[in-house]
This record gives structure tokens, C-alpha cells and sequence, in this order.
């Protein structure tokens, strides 16, 4: 029984990279697009104490943002809160539609300890297992930690 020759022609010799580089252009103007849309996040300013350790929270659609201030009012996700009972709904109704839901606790650096403890166990309370402080980079001019 003869076998067929294999044709001793030219056969393919490289690769086309055309398609790969498409896709990865692509992906890359998708990344591009979704990062600048994320880092716009909306929020009041608030004067955070410096922290040399931590990481960007990630996730920013599962979180809930809770801001306490200077002169004792709390803020959720933007909105003024009267009093505990409207920050527990708004927890409550956040964390029925994501189970995942992450808490970040962002003070103002003259509030007091007390405000940010009873915020987390409002998150705690409600459900939030997972939650965050938030803090800012000392600016690389300052040596000595505020007191």
C-alpha cells in the first residue's frame, strides 16, 4: 500500500498576528474606557486622615459609602441621614439587592472615634460583613504624623 506523499511545497511558515493584535486593541480601548468611567466617583470632600499603608478599594458598584463629619452628620451614599433608622434602611435596602456588599467608612480626621465605631456596627448590624476605612497618602512633604 503507498501512502500519500506529503507535498514538499511551501507550506505555512508564520503565523498571522493580525487578529490578535485587533482583539488586544480593542480590549485595550474597553480597559481604557471602563477604568477613567470608574475612577469618577461621586462623593463630598472630606479631610481623611493620612495612612502610609492600604490599597484602592476595588469594586466600587458593590460598596456603600458611609461619611460621618466634624459636627456629627452622616452621610450614605450622598445623602444627608437624620437619623439611624434612615442609615439602617439605606443599608438594609443596598445589601438585599448584593450580598456582598462592602461598607466604606470615610471620616472627616476631627470626628470623633465614636462616629465611625457606631457606623460600623450599623454595617455590622445590617448584615455588612465586609467593610473599609478610608484614608488618604500622606503627602510625600510630611514627615511627622498630625497629633
Amino acid at each position: 500500500m503507498a501512502m500519500g506523499e506529503l507535498d514538499d511545497g511551501e507550506g505555512i511558515n508564520g503565523i498571522n498576528v493580525t487578529p490578535l493584535v485587533d482583539i488586544i486593541l480593542v480590549l485595550l480601548v474597553i480597559f481604557m474606557v471602563t477604568t477613567t468611567t470608574i475612577q469618577q466617583v461621586e462623593g463630598m470632600e472630606v479631610d481623611k486622615p493620612d495612612a502610609a499603608t492600604g490599597q484602592a478599594v476595588e469594586d466600587l458598584p458593590k460598596s456603600i459609602l458611609l461619611v460621618c463629619h466634624t459636627d456629627g452628620r452622616y452621610v450614605v451614599d450622598g445623602v444627608v441621614m437624620t437619623d439611624d433608622a434612615a442609615i439602617e434602611k439605606s443599608i438594609r435596602s443596598k445589601a438585599k439587592d448584593n450580598p456582598d456588599l462592602q461598607g466604606i467608612v470615610q471620616c472627616d480626621e476631627g470626628a470623633k472615634v465614636g462616629s465611625m465605631v457606631h457606623l460600623i456596627d450599623l454595617l455590622r448590624a445590617n448584615g455588612v460583613k465586609k467593610y473599609a476605612i478610608a484614608t488618604e497618602k500622606p503627602s510625600p512633604d510630611t514627615n511627622a504624623p498630625k497629633g
